[in-house]
């Protein structure tokens, strides 16, 4: 048997020689992989899907509806309620309560709520309303499908990722394909308002389905995950006491931070004997524990948070100011496609390949990405300002400002998910902490545009 010492020593040995990050890890790829995959493919894709009909269909919606200036209103909807969506995610995660079928449940309630909401809306705010809950389940249902993957392969990251990604190219393609439809329409319809409407309830009504799949997927296709049973304990077998032991070791050397966070106030001295029952008594309370626990996964994640939320500030930005990429006259809504839908649809095709490209290449250093991106909305503002760019260069560099974008995402959530330092029983919470970076960083790049908007880009839009 190891001694109290030799154990310790081993902990400490096994913390400072962290096994290999970026390994495949799981089970084999037999059947099972496969179902899984497609089924977390499925979870990605439809989460995302009514989010991306929304943006896209936020000029044609607003017009509509007779208030065309609030475009950017659409847009700030759909993620207004994410960092409370995403905040009340992560709150269930840390109590563990109510159980995960109740929150997909739920999940899908909200989409359909918000579909039909719009679809039917008769005036802006109505729709207004509707897409809030939209959004609300697009940014809840990530945090809890991110929460949730830590009980299955870490390979199942990617088909999650792979299907946000293909959301995008699918609800851009799906917006694209209407509008066309809809140039039809309104070309041969004398109330080019009833037109547009028409336009609108058909595009949320044909994704009514997908909620279906949304929950086939999650109750029928994905297995419950398996309770890990500890082995037989063979006391005559000095290998099976030695392989014991050394799980034990490995399982003291990745604690959850909450018992850390016990040990560090149990060594704090107390003033004198009538504080100990008081000191006990917070050391043990369950909101104190509470908020030790994510202050120190806010902590250990701050630095991917932060890259992650500026990626997407930048991003964001960028796919706005496309709008104004070029004269106002080449950007003609009766077009097949329309110049700025089209634009849109280069950018989720970026993301899509690269939300994919897990299996082929890993990055660490995602503050490289986040810069590249930084570069790329500075370069889009200038050539919103002075229109440089010859219209056939921009579709290619949307599609390198979408794979950046969809490489940090894809990346931080693979080394969250895997890496040795995010201790397993806290791991869910810095997955959903870092998942409220994402709605930061969209909304102070909308925010940002909006003021850019007003203050900068209108005067010179004006003279082109």
């Amino acid at each position: 048997m190891l001694s109290k010492s030799e154990m310790d020593g081993l902990a400490t040995k096994k913390a400072a020689s962290p096994p290999p990050t970026y390994d495949g890890g799981g089970e084999r790829k037999g059947v099972g992989y496969y179902r899984n995959w497609a089924a977390f493919f499925l979870l990605g894709t439809i989460n995302n899907l009514p989010y991306v009909i929304i943006n896209s269909s936020a000029k044609i919606l607003a017009d509509s509806l007779g208030e065309d200036q609030y475009v950017s209103l659409v847009m700030f909807g759909n993620v207004a309620l994410g960092l409370i969506t995403k905040g009340t995610s992560t709150l269930l995660s840390v109590i563990n309560f109510p159980p995960y079928w109740f929150r997909f449940l739920i999940n899908g309630l909200l989409m359909l709520g918000g579909l039909l909401g719009v679809a039917f809306a008769t005036n802006f705010w109505v729709a207004f309303a509707a897409i809030l809950i939209a959004g609300s389940s697009a940014t809840f249902g990530e945090s809890l499908t991110l929460g949730y993957l830590r009980n299955h392969d870490r390979r199942m990251v990617n088909a999650w990722s792979s299907g946000t990604g293909f959301a995008g190219v699918a609800g851009a393609c799906l917006y694209i394909m209407l509008t066309c439809i809809a140039g039809r329409i309104v070309s041969n319809d004398t109330s080019r308002k009833h037109g547009l409407m028409s336009m609108n309830r058909i595009s949320f009504l044909s994704a009514l389905p997908m909620v279906l799949v949304y929950w086939f997927a999650y109750f029928i296709l994905i297995p419950r995950p398996k309770k890990k049973e500890l082995p037989s304990i063979d006391e005559k077998d000095p290998k099976t006491i030695q392989d014991v032991e050394e799980s034990v070791t490995a399982h003291q050397s990745r604690r959850s931070l909450i018992e850390e966070a016990i040990d560090e106030e149990e060594t704090k001295p107390l003033l004198s004997s009538q504080h100990v029952a008081p000191a006990m008594e917070l050391r043990h309370s369950k909101l104190s524990l509470m908020a030790i626990r994510i202050w120190r996964c806010w902590k250990l994640t701050f630095w991917l948070s932060f890259n992650l939320s500026a990626v997407y500030a930048f991003e964001y930005t960028v796919r706005s100011v496309a709008s104004q990429a070029r004269p106002q006259i080449e950007y003609n809504p009766l077009a097949c496609p329309e110049l700025y839908s089209a634009l849109q649809l280069c950018y989720q095709a970026g993301v899509f390949v690269s939300r994919s490209s897990l299996s082929l290449v890993k990055i660490r250093r995602v503050e490289v990405l986040t810069v590249l991106q930084c570069l790329n909305m500075v370069v889009w503002i200038l050539q919103a300002v002075f229109k440089f760019l010859p219209v056939y260069v921009l579709p290619s560099y949307m599609v390198f400002v979408g794979l950046l974008g969809g490489a940090s995402y894809a990346n931080i959530f693979y080394i969250l998910r895997t890496d040795w330092k995010f201790p397993d029983a806290d791991r869910e919470v810095c997955i959903n902490l870092s998942a409220l970076s994402i709605t930061i960083g969209i909304l102070s790049g909308t925010l940002f545009e909006l003021g850019l908007q007003k203050v900068l880009l209108n005067h010179f839009d004006n003279e082109f």
